[in-house]
């Protein structure tokens, strides 16, 4: 026991000394303050049958329970998931791996610190709702039960949830790296129906509020929302008095369901964990077959091919050396998936073309972007860039490009089909929205050091935007007719300018250009 609580308290003090855990909690109380606008502002976050309840304690409670638990899975997710990777980077693995430390002792501790730091990013933001509710002093009377109690009951038990499947993510070595990411992301978006439709939970309190609110206001006729709602001046929101509800019997039920994906997640991870076990020997070698030389073949004219394209001048040459580092370790399967996706895009309706297979092309090269602007940090070359501030400049334009050429590449089909049919301005849209991706990534990578803030940013907009449609994050813009009425590709265009600009500041900050 012993051991198990010195790990504990050496894992505390790695992550709370850190700068990002500080900023973290600042973030985690800002977003408790746009959780909770003003009462005369632009947005509301919680409209129940066109009305919102005052911030009382009850109000405040539940609200911020509901929003949490649709939202802190996936902020919380990528904040935990380098607990094992912080050993790997910092080279004590080996030297884990060779004290008494036991396996479940170490996977243990590491829960448990996971836990204690998602607890205090949910307490801060608590902290941070009892000072809305005295800020805006719709009523004084704090009650802390009725602020604590969902958050005991909703959020706590997800917290536990997010803390073990992070740990296991890590401990399965093809979901430990921007795969992992990807699949979570995608995971979290459907849950989120579950959740608002499941009988316990948050779902039985929206039912509840909606019910209730019916029967006090039967002749007010609206929609409930969660999330951002847009105030509308010729339907004003109303508000009433909630008193709140006390937790039942199937409140504490729910949360076993919880609790044991927790126990299941921890004992897979338990299973694949190797303890950072070095694989000694080595790999016996296997004659190629015939479809592995054709593809070497392939790949070696490929490679001639652009070679010799590129060879006319140093600055081709070097976008030429930056596009074979993006596609390092690639495999075949991932190659075929995108000529896959190329065909199709020349064979589908062009409907289906821009809503579904163009995204999904774009999605399915967003791990291969998302290394932008951080080769240097990881590779440990920054010392070696920061000599030359000329070259470090062409290097981030030659990377740019890399990854531009790259996803032209995977919207080729797209690109030959809206020629053939005349849609020249969709083909426009089409680059802007390339540029803005690498742009993005470019940025993303510059700035935070690391591929992970890219991979958990771009499929929520890439979701809420291309496939989904929605105006102001549809980067695309061919599923909103509205989107260039309203200039939004254009707006896209100069965001891409500013976050390159932006990307060249950082680096120059860095003493990298």
């Amino acid at each position: 026991m012993s051991i198990l609580w010195m790990s504990i308290k050496s894992n505390l003090k790695q992550k709370m000394r850190q700068q990002s855990y500080k900023v973290t909690l600042l973030v985690m109380a800002a977003l408790t303050l746009l959780f909770f606008p003003s009462p005369d502002s632009e947005y509301q976050t919680l409209i129940i049958n066109g009305y919102r309840g005052i911030y009382n304690s009850a109000w405040i409670g539940l609200c911020l329970a509901m929003l949490n638990t649709l939202l802190l899975p996936l902020i919380c997710f990528y904040l935990v998931k380098n607990a094992i990777e912080l050993d790997r980077k910092s080279k004590t693995c080996e030297l884990i791996a060779a004290t008494p430390l036991s396996k479940h002792n170490y996977l243990l501790s590491k829960w448990i610190t996971n836990i204690v730091i998602l607890t205090s990013f949910a307490v801060i933001m608590v902290l941070s709702s009892l000072l809305v509710q005295l800020y805006y002093g719709e009523t004084q009377d704090v009650q802390i039960w009725l602020l604590i109690w969902p958050q005991l009951i909703f959020v706590w038990p997800m917290l536990v949830v997010v803390a073990s499947v992070a740990l296991m993510f890590e401990s399965i070595k093809w979901l430990r790296g921007s795969f992992g990411n990807i699949a979570y992301c995608l995971f979290w978006f459907s849950s989120i129906a579950y959740t608002l439709e499941s009988v316990t939970g948050v779902g039985a309190m929206m039912k509840a509020l909606d019910t209730e609110v019916e029967t006090r206001f039967p002749s007010q006729s609206g929609t409930t929302n969660l999330g951002v709602a847009a105030k509308d001046d010729s339907n004003p929101i109303k508000t009433f008095v909630w008193e709140g509800v006390k937790p039942q019997f199937h409140d504490f039920m729910g949360m076993l369901p919880l609790f044991g994906i927790s126990f299941l997640a921890l004992m897979v991870a338990y299973l694949c964990f190797d303890r950072f076990r070095l694989n000694a020997g080595l790999k016996k070698t296997q004659q190629a077959g015939f479809i592995a030389q054709l593809v070497f073949k392939l790949h070696q004219t490929l490679d001639e091919g652009l070679h010799y394209l590129t060879k006319y001048t140093s600055f081709t040459q070097l976008v030429y050396l930056e596009f074979k580092l993006l596609l390092k370790g690639r495999s075949i399967y991932w190659f075929l998936g995108l000529l896959g996706l190329n065909v199709a895009q020349l064979v589908v309706e062009v409907s289906l073309l821009t809503s579904v297979i163009l995204p999904v092309a774009w999605l399915w090269c967003s791990l291969v972007i998302s290394q932008l602007g951080q080769f240097e940090k990881q590779a440990g070359t920054l010392e070696l860039i920061a000599y030359s501030r000329q070259s470090s400049m062409i290097q981030s334009f030659a990377s740019y490009f890399s990854a531009w050429f790259l996803l032209l590449g995977a919207s080729m089909g797209s690109l030959i089909r809206l020629v053939i049919i005349d849609e020249w301005m969709l083909n426009f849209q089409l680059f802007i929205a390339i540029s803005f991706m690498v742009a993005f990534a470019l940025f993303c990578g510059s700035m935070f050091g690391t591929k992970r803030m890219f991979e958990a940013l771009f499929p929520v907009l890439w979701y809420m935007g291309p496939l989904q449609g929605a105006l102001y994050l549809d980067f695309f813009g061919a599923h909103n007719h509205s989107s260039w009425e309203s200039g939004i590709p254009l707006v896209y265009a100069f965001i891409s300018i500013a976050l390159m600009l932006s990307t060249l500041l950082i680096k120059k900050r860095q003493g990298i250009s």
